[in-house]
Formats: C-alpha cells, structure tokens, sequence
C-alpha cells in the first residue's frame, strides 16, 4: 500500500510540475503539448484581464498557461485608464508581462514647490528620492526637494566660493550647471562656464560637508577635462577625457590615473570598472571597445563606418547568461551577443550577431537597458526597441509637433520612458505602446517617479514661476 500511494503521490508532482512548465492536455489528438506560461502583473494590481475578448478568471498578479500564439491582452481597473496589447506565447517559454503600469482617468497636477521663471537647472537623482535645483544660474546655490515622503522637503546649500573660480572684472561670465549624481546621492557634480576660451570647471558639490567640495581642476592640476563620470559608491572617484585619453580621477589621494586608452572623443561605464569607448575618426572609420584600468592594451571590438557628423556609440548589458554589445553608427545599429565578457585584453571573445537595427536618420542615442532586456534606438523623431525576451524589433515615430522636435526620450523606468508632445508630458512603453499624455511639463528640467510609484514629478511653468506639480498614480481616490 505504502508503494502504491508513493507511486500516487510522484505522479501527481508530475503531473502538476508539467502543468506548471506550460504542458497540457490536447483534447483534439490525445496527447500532451507543451504550451508556454504569460506571467501576468499590473501597477497596481488587482485589475482585470481579458484575453482574446474574454475575461479571464483571475485578477492581476497572476499566470495564463495556453498554447503558443499571439493573444491579444487588456487590462482594466476602476478609475483607470484601459492598458492593452498583443503579446506572444511561445512554446516552452514564460512571457513575462507583469510592467503595466495603469493611469489614472483623472490626473489633477498638484504643485508642491514653486522657484522663480529664471530657474537655471533641475535634476531629479536616479532613485527618484530627490531632486536637485539650481535656482539662479549665476550662483552655487542648490535646493534639493526629498520626494520619497508624502510631505515634500527642501534643504539649501552653497557651495563654497573656494571650490570655485570667482568671477573679476576682466572675467565676469560665472554660469553653474548641474551635470550629475553620484551613487549614494550626497554629492552633485557641477559644471562652471567660465567664457568663451576658458576651460570649464568642474566640482564636486558635496551637499552634506560643502565645505569638502573638491575643484577636479586644482586639485588635481588638470586645465580642461572632458565628460566626468562618477564611479559607483560615494562619489571619491571618477573617470574623465584628459588629453584625449581615459583616466582615473582618484579624489581621495587627489592623483590622476595613468592613460586606459587614448584618442577618446566618447565613453561610458559599464558597471563600476569597465569603460566602454569610441575613438575618434580616421580614415572614415571609428573603433569601439571596452577597458579596465588593469589592463595594458584596451579590447577593440569593432571598427564601424564614420558618416562624418554623428560618433559611433557602443553600450552593453548582460541577459540571462550572455552579454550583449549594442554598437551604432550612421543610421545602422548592430547587436552581438557573447556568451562571456573577458576579464582581460587578450583572450578571444567570440562575437554572435543577433540583430541589425535601421532607422531612416543618423542614430544620436543607442542603450542597453540596465536589466538587459531591451536595445534601444533613438535618433530624434523615432525610437526602436528590441526585446530579447521574444526577439522582436518594434520602431515608432514621435507624433509630437515640429517644436518639440528633435527630442530624446528618457526612462522613468525600465519599461516606462517619457517625452513630451505639444507641451504635455507622454509616456511610451518601451515598445512605443499604450502612449499616455500625463501634464504640462518644462521638458528641460525632467521628469521622475517618486521611489514607491506613487507620484510623478516634473516642472511647470505659470506666470512667472517654476512649479513642481505631481500627479497621482496609485492609491487614487475613486468617486
């Protein structure tokens, strides 16, 4: 007996674990077909799905297993906005489409802080915790508004006239940008426009000891330097252009890093010790690679064509077991894969292409998104995303009006990106699906999500101020 029921017991994990893996039973032949699972999720939940036309049994969060097919998806809540699109199941697969995120019907801008018209710069942080105010270009003086309350706060700081070039008589012009956060977003870096000719100064602001504001030029004897990055962590270290060639700004010991690779007119970081570079053009061709600063020679991994305006750009991003190079240059875009990302300068990488990329003007943007999940595109009046999940290429063209155009989309999130169109904020998915005008919005000065989702934030402008408004995206109020 006990063989029996054991016997009893193993078959129905089978039979459960087949189910769950996307099998099932095919009244049509008799036989088991393995079907593939759509992980199904809203923001917020608990909405209602209907697949194909038909309402299906369960609120989101939840699972469809079903043949492989296209299946046409909608989801509807009370208040909000209908979300809807057609996505693939494929065969032995988990699609996962657990990103929506639902509008509310009503969206009411409420303003929360108001600056002056002449407010020089904003910058929300990338957690969506804070966000940074330069209220008069002319002077140092930051406001940082905290958004992950419900009560908004805002602290000021200036930054020290030591940390800074004084502007004379003979040299008035003093223009104060902000450029950046760091990695635990305490510091800013901070751009200082000194005139025509004069080499631009660069600090690092930082907003809790400004008295420890550090000028990257004297303190480290560089005259010019070129697209400062901060490094992961607390913002002691970054890399810069000096003379061509990636180095090491170390803030601690005030030193400068040796030459990574010369002859850079662009670069990135991928992670916190790789720097992903284009050379500047020769011969019509420009080379992108990757280097780490214990290497001795930096990795070419192509040469490209040069179409004599745009740089080409390289970024990467890891997918599952494998990374994925994202190169474009011209109007052409290509994506390779490699199953690893050497640690060194030497050994063999063996490049897979995956997918080429067009779009009908010279590409001006080109990213992996940091889930790797998504290449996107851009090139001013379209973008084109491919989804390595389900291997489709999806391109859309701006509606936005002449005015707003060329523009360059950003990502509220890694599904949600934002620009603007006749003066409004509006989402995209990143496939370009489900667009939604949200509210006025001062395209210059951003856009963010608070860090919970429950608000979006950006600047307004009315009568003679700057207003940051939100609107509300969850726990709404239903009348």
């Amino acid at each position: 007996m006990t063989i029996i029921m054991a016997i009893i017991v193993l078959a129905g994990v089978a039979v459960l674990t087949a189910f769950s893996l996307g099998y099932e039973y095919s009244e049509k032949d008799g036989t088991i077909e393995q079907g593939g699972i759509l992980q199904l999720g809203s923001n917020p939940s608990g909405a209602t799905v209907t697949i194909n036309g038909s309402v299906y049994g369960s609120r989101t969060t939840t699972k469809l297993v079903s043949q492989p097919g296209e299946y046409n998806v909608a989801m509807d809540r009370t208040g909000y906005r209908t979300w809807q699109k057609t996505v693939p199941i494929q065969a032995g697969n988990i699609t996962w489409l657990a990103y929506p995120r639902l509008i509310p019907e009503r969206l009411e801008p409420q303003t929360v802080a108001e600056f002056p018209s002449t407010m020089a710069d904003a910058l929300a942080s990338p957690s969506g915790k804070k966000y940074a105010v330069l209220p008069r270009g002319d002077t140092p003086a930051v406001s940082t508004i905290a958004l992950a309350e419900e009560q908004v706060d805002t602290n000021e700081y200036t930054l020290p006239s030591t940390s800074y070039t004084v502007p004379t008589a003979e040299r008035p012009t003093s223009q104060f940008e902000i450029d950046s956060w760091n990695g635990d977003e305490n510091k800013l870096l901070i751009k200082h426009l000194r005139g025509e000719g004069v080499p631009v100064e660069w600090i690092v602001f930082d907003m809790a000891n400004p008295t420890e504001s550090v000028n990257l030029n004297s303190s480290l004897g560089v005259s010019a330097l070129e697209k400062p990055v901060f490094s992961e962590g607390d913002g002691s270290q970054l890399f810069a252009i000096v003379d061509g060639a990636v180095r090491v700004l170390d803030l601690d010991d005030q030193t400068l890093g040796r030459p990574m690779v010369q002859d850079v007119v662009d670069f990135r970081l991928y992670g916190d010790k790789f720097v992903l570079f284009v050379k500047a053009p020769k011969d019509n061709t420009q080379q992108v690679g990757y280097v780490k600063n214990s290497y001795d020679e930096p990795r070419i991994l192509r040469t490209v064509a040069y179409d004599g305006t745009n740089n080409a750009q390289l970024d990467v991003g890891k997918y599952y077991s494998k990374y994925y190079f994202l190169v474009s240059y011209g109007k052409h875009a290509q994506l390779w894969s490699s199953p690893r990302m050497p640690d060194d300068s030497t050994s063999d990488i063996e490049l897979t292409s995956e997918k080429k990329i067009e779009l009908d003007r010279a590409i001006t943007t080109a990213d992996v998104t940091d889930n790797g999940q998504f290449a996107i595109v851009q090139n001013g009046r379209s973008f084109a995303t491919y989804n390595l999940e389900i291997s489709q290429l999806d391109t859309t063209k701006f509606t936005a009006g002449d005015t707003d155009l060329p523009q360059k989309l950003r990502h509220l999130d890694t599904y949600l990106l934002w620009g603007v169109r006749d003066g409004m904020l509006r989402t995209y998915e990143f496939d370009g699906a489900n667009q939604q005008d949200i509210m006025p919005i001062t395209p210059r000065l951003g856009a963010t999500l608070s860090p919970d989702g429950k608000y979006l934030y950006g600047f307004t402008q009315r009568d003679d101020t700057l207003r940051l408004t939100r609107v509300q995206l969850l726990d709404i109020t239903i009348n």
